[in-house]
């Protein structure tokens, strides 16, 4: 048997363990006793009034020239039957050092919204291919869903090439106390450009326009409704890069997949040629979208699409 193990996050983000060293399940069924007085432990009443919880501890290598992170779906997995493994769609390639690894686990593999789910797989990739199995669905093995607990990382100076993780996976149904649904973050799907009048040197920046959709993998009925969107904005380099601005802007639900949406936000304060001749540089911002419960996840920082350029 050839075990590939992965862990996918809101069923966008996924993270094969590609060189895992060992997995640890434990099943916890606690029971209470009620030792009787005056009697031996066969007549102990057991009384089980607490539910099982199954944990994981998984441990694996992070190792250089990694591909062990992509964003896509389970449903992008793909057999190559040349490899003898699934492979991932979409890898992120520029992370595949050590500690890009750690940073992006710590930063986007991490569970830190209400709305975050995660599930685990550990697929039989020799049986897929001795089989001649259509459907990867037949070579799970293993499946749980729930939520990280926490990661952990470690290396030696006899060895600082190559650390070791390991992360702590509770399985369960993800439940939250609020008493709306916040959105997880926003994909930019156009890259942000400023709304203009005049050009060259009488050219004046009125606004942002961002052009995005929603997340798109909520639960059946489970979808938070769309009131606005937040933006932040700032100058990329030099003076007042430090501090964000911040916008709100109110606009109607789209019901209707993939939930896109395309707006402009009116600012009167940026630098362009023909009011600030020494700033006519790029600004960065921040989105987030807006429901009744109040403000959504901020999109994810790419460094590409959080940069405002003039169109």
């Amino acid at each position: 048997m050839v075990y590939q193990v992965f862990i996918f996050k809101n069923d966008q983000i996924c993270y094969e363990l590609e060189s895992f060293n060992s997995i640890s399940i434990n099943k916890q069924t606690p029971v209470s006793p009620m030792p009787l007085p005056e009697e031996d432990s066969e007549e102990n009443v057991l009384m089980k009034i607490e539910g099982n919880t199954t944990t994981m501890s998984l441990n694996w290598t992070l190792t250089n020239a990694s591909t062990s992170i992509a964003e896509c779906s389970f449903a992008d997995l793909e057999y190559s039957f040349a490899n003898k493994r699934f492979m991932k769609d979409n890898i992120q390639t520029d992370l595949s050092g050590v500690f890009d690894q750690v940073s992006y686990i710590e930063k986007n593999l991490a569970p830190n919204s209400l709305n975050d789910f995660f599930v685990l797989y550990i697929l039989d990739s020799e049986k897929y291919y001795l089989n001649a199995l259509k459907n990867k669905g037949k070579a799970k093995i293993y499946e749980k869903m729930g939520l990280i607990q926490d990661f952990q990382f470690n290396t030696d100076s006899s060895s600082p090439v190559n650390w070791q993780a390991t992360m702590s996976f509770i399985e369960g149904a993800v439940v939250t106390s609020m008493s709306e649904n916040l959105h997880q973050p926003p994909t930019i799907t156009t890259p942000p450009k400023f709304t203009v009048t005049g050009s060259g040197s009488t050219l004046q920046r009125t606004g942002i326009t961002v052009t995005f959709k929603e997340f798109p993998n909520y639960s059946a009925d489970d979808r938070p409704i769309t009131t606005g969107l937040t933006l932040r904005y700032k100058r990329n380099v030099g003076a007042n890069s430090v501090f964000w601005t911040e916008k709100t802007l109110s606009f109607s639900a789209n019901t209707t997949a993939p939930y896109n949406y395309i707006q402009t936000v009116v600012i009167d304060d940026l630098g362009s040629p023909a009011s600030d001749p020494s700033y006519s540089g790029k600004y960065k911002i921040q989105l987030a979208v807006n429901t009744i419960g109040g403000r959504g996840e901020w999109l994810k920082d790419d460094g590409t699409n959080t940069l405002v350029t003039d169109p």
